[in-house]
């Protein structure tokens, strides 16, 4: 056991500063942070052995500390299911839709590399050094593939604007 407790120590408490840092950018709350972060511990020391299966295990803490910020500003600011019938039909409304469904698919068409940067970046708002977590990948990858992604999503918007 205290080989298995040095080993987690070792293994997973030198991610603690950029766990803290990540669930303080979510909240921003300082010890609203500190305290995800010690309930990541809990799980990860009770989910140690499923772990052992993690390749990259920096990437898994920080998105295991987003899910709980996330979770846990839900539970803070519960949404509102709203009837269709409740929502302005207007044009615009539909357009920005439309727009955003084309995007999507625009995304979706990208080499899976790129549009994972891309769906990070843009949907789920994260910053490059989580985004280099998450992929694997060093921080200078990830501004290449967000700059190869834009100059593909770039011509394929050309390409459709010229049908």
């Amino acid at each position: 056991m205290k080989r298995e407790t040095e080993q987690f120590k070792h293994d997973y408490l030198p991610m603690q500063p950029a766990m803290q840092r990540m669930a303080e950018s979510l909240l921003g709350d300082e010890d609203a942070a500190a305290d995800i972060v010690q309930d990541c511990f809990v799980t990860l020391w009770q989910e140690r052995e499923k772990l052992r299966r993690v390749v990259n295990r920096e990437a898994w803490c920080i998105m295991l500390v987003k899910r709980r910020c996330i979770d846990l500003l839900r539970r803070q600011h519960p949404t509102v299911d709203i009837d269709e019938r409740a929502m302005p039909a207007d044009e615009e409304y539909n357009s920005y839709e439309e727009r955003l469904a084309l995007a999507r698919l625009m995304i979706d068409r990208l080499p899976e590399r790129q549009a994972q940067a891309v769906r990070l970046k843009h949907f789920d708002a994260a910053d490059t050094a989580t985004i280099a977590a998450t992929l694997g990948i060093n921080e200078g990858n990830v501004y290449t593939l967000l700059s190869r992604a834009y100059s593909s999503l770039k011509q394929m918007i050309l390409e459709y604007e010229n049908r």
